[in-house]
């Protein structure tokens, strides 16, 4: 038989329709994604560096993580060039670093010329403290991370925040400190790392934020939390909430996959395992969570 282009078309259309089942005559489930690459904040294993700074980085590369969250400790005892020189020997970039409140108001220049000795693309407040969480408080620091954002956007370097639980807390009718950040940032110039355990402990709707707010969540701090939260929602009292409620990565009940499943609309590109008293041995828990986060399917 000679096919002509409509029988060639309708065969084709047969095969293809006939590729798109299984065995069973049931259509193929559509593949799912997973995360490409996974950090971990060094917050994390701030005792273990202590004893032992390189060996600890080490430890991190031969778990496996493709890079590293870096904070202030970790240029206390040395200069930025000599920590890049050894993340570099190592193998780790890293991307992102915290940098306190003071830094990135009053020398942001001097911040984005720290990030770009590190390598560093993202620079990210990560607290603020008791006296600083007012309406207006939050306002004033949206305006500093504006400023701040404008100020290393010709270095390449762009200001982040981080939260916790008190960002969420109502500040009257209605309105969070998370909200006002949120609203009154530049996009162009600030994103957001979402710590996934205190925004989950105050009962917020994570897919729900991302979609009120598409695009502004670069990056995550995955954290598991096991328990009921709900004594905790409007507590203040950080360590008895670890303690109570914060797991290794997989050991816990957040539904990550589905949050993760939300990339597209939160803009979410950075994945960063973190916890704030891991058990030890520190390499079995960083490896948990790591094997947990790497086995995720969304």
């Amino acid at each position: 038989m000679t096919l002509n282009r409509r029988n060639f078309l309708t065969a084709s259309s047969a095969l293809m329709a006939l590729g798109a089942c299984n065995s069973g005559g049931l259509a193929a489930a559509p593949s799912k994604r997973q995360l490409d690459k996974i950090g971990i904040q060094t917050y994390t294993l701030r005792d273990a560096m202590s004893e032992d700074f390189v060996g600890t980085f080490q430890m991190i590369k031969d778990v496996g993580y493709d890079y590293v969250e870096l904070n202030g400790r970790n240029i206390l005892d040395r200069s930025p060039s000599e920590l890049r020189t050894m993340l570099d020997d190592i193998g780790l970039p890293a991307p992102i670093t915290h940098l306190d409140y003071d830094s990135l108001a009053n020398r942001p220049e001097e911040v984005a010329a720290v990030c770009n000795v590190l390598g560093c693309e993202y620079a990210i407040l990560p607290w603020v403290g008791d006296d600083q969480r007012g309406l207006d408080n939050y306002k004033a620091h949206a305006a500093m991370l504006n400023r701040a954002g404008e100020a290393m956007k010709s270095a390449g370097v762009k200001v982040g925040y981080h939260n916790h639980q008190f960002e969420f807390f109502d500040l009257g009718g209605g309105e969070t400190g998370m909200n006002i950040l949120l609203t009154e940032t530049d996009p162009e110039l600030v994103t957001f790392e979402l710590d996934l355990f205190w925004a989950a402990l105050t009962g917020t709707d994570i897919p729900a934020l991302f979609n009120a707010h598409p695009g502004r969540f670069k990056m995550c701090h995955v954290k598991d939390l096991s328990g009921d939260a709900s004594p905790w929602r409007a507590s203040l009292d950080f360590p008895a909430i670890v303690q109570a409620l914060m797991v290794n990565v997989g050991e816990g009940d957040l539904p990550f996959e589905t949050y993760f499943a939300e990339n597209d609309v939160s803009g979410m590109e950075y994945f960063i395992a973190e916890h704030d008293n891991p058990p030890q041995p520190y390499r079995d828990s960083i490896q948990m969570s790591f094997d947990a986060m790497k086995a995720m399917r969304f």
